[in-house]
């Protein structure tokens, strides 16, 4: 059998307002204030993301990633209904494509050209709202990511559902 063409998805570059109906994004130039702390020696650039976390608490993790390259298969799409989770490079610019899609499509309904995509520049982090369909991490560049999401109390279902795309024969390109 003949296997499927291969169909690109374009990142185009991250923006608050092109990224707004999935979330938030992360940087300095985002920050509603800017406020100087620490007797002069911090700058606090405050109300970055609002992270949610309905019914559980707010958990920091760090994820070591290896660098994807491009084109590259796009696998599957998830989504967490109770809690947002946060992406942000850690220590170093890192780079990372961005693939979601609205959280009012139920997983029957999503297809193809439901998918927006996105590339940080670097220095960029962001904060999907709870509900938001997104590929898994996909970091451009190997290192460190800071990643805060929800943590379920004990005895909570767990709250990703995931949804295979790989026959949709996707791929992101840079």
């Amino acid at each position: 059998m003949a296997s499927a063409p291969r169909v690109p998805l374009a990142l185009r570059p991250l923006t608050a307002q092109a990224f707004a109906p999935f979330g938030q994004v992360i940087d300095t130039q985002s920050a509603s204030q800017r406020v100087a702390i620490n007797a002069g020696t911090c700058q606090r650039h405050h109300d970055l993301g609002r992270p949610s976390a309905d019914g559980g608490a707010l958990a920091f993790n760090l994820f070591v990633a290896d660098a994807v390259a491009c084109p590259a298969p796009l696998r599957l799409m998830e989504r967490h209904h109770r809690g947002s989770q946060s992406f942000a490079p850690f220590g170093a610019a890192l780079r990372m494509g961005i693939v979601v899609a609205a959280p009012t499509l139920d997983a029957a309904a999503l297809a193809p050209e439901h998918l927006h995509g996105f590339i940080t520049d670097g220095h960029q982090g962001i904060n999907l709202n709870a509900g938001v369909w997104h590929h898994p991490l996909l970091a451009l560049d190997a290192g460190p990511w800071l990643v805060v999401d929800r943590v379920g109390a004990p005895g909570d279902a767990p709250d990703c559902e995931v949804l295979d795309i790989s026959h949709w024969h996707l791929e992101v390109k840079n």
